[in-house]
């Protein structure tokens, strides 16, 4: 079904996306940390930013070189799909705080709006960009049981008692 090239741009796609994300969390990280360090304010919807970036982090440290080795074929599809869903409920509880003239009281902190709206915005992008890699390595991980499947030696029992019939 898929050629060797197909896999290869499928994942450098895969490889793109895993970038992507883990420079998304890296930005998020840091962004929540300052303020984490520099206000008293813990709030839930702030330590959520914190934790789902720094667990991204962990995790995409090693996966984002994953699709460059020969033998990937998207096994990381259903985590893409996990940390996208965390990764919604990260850029819904940043809108909800700082949308729509509520960043300059906003805690934590008064102001810094141009800090807020950059963890909005890449909230988002992380979400986006696990949402793109689930469906990229969701057809790298069908094309490898396709290729399975149709490797797979016939039954000649089966085949012959079907003829018989």
């Amino acid at each position: 079904m898929f050629g060797t090239l197909e896999h290869a741009t499928l994942r450098y796609i895969a490889f793109a996306n895993h970038l992507m994300v883990l420079i998304s969390s890296i930005i998020v990280t840091g962004l929540a940390s300052w303020f984490l360090a520099k206000y008293d304010y813990r709030g839930v919807d702030i330590v959520y930013q914190e934790v789902i970036a720094v667990i991204t982090l962990g995790f995409w440290l090693i996966g984002s070189v994953l699709p460059l080795i020969g033998r990937y074929r998207g096994y990381l599809a259903p985590l893409n799909l996990v940390f996208s869903y965390l990764w919604l409920t990260s850029f819904i509880f940043s809108s909800q705080d700082w949308s729509s003239g509520k960043c300059g009281f906003g805690k934590p902190g008064q102001g810094h709006c141009s800090r807020k709206h950059a963890i909005d915005a890449f909230n988002f992008l992380a979400f986006f960009f696990l949402l793109a890699n689930t469906i990229v390595e969701g057809i790298l991980l069908r094309a490898e049981y396709a290729n399975k499947a149709a490797a797979a030696p016939v039954n000649k029992e089966l085949s012959s008692g079907a003829n018989a019939a």
